[in-house]
């Protein structure tokens, strides 16, 4: 399933750990294009 948000469209602010193990939200990137992939495999 894709979920398409239109440009401009602000989204609820969440958390999630990278990689590296950080913490990163949404507002971190404000003015900056966002890309989030989720996915799981079960």
């Amino acid at each position: 399933m894709t979920v398409r948000i239109s440009e401009g469209t602000v989204i609820p602010d969440f958390e999630l750990k990278s990689l590296s193990g950080e913490s990163v939200k949404p507002s971190d990137y404000r003015g900056k294009r966002l890309v989030i992939f989720f996915w799981a495999s079960w």
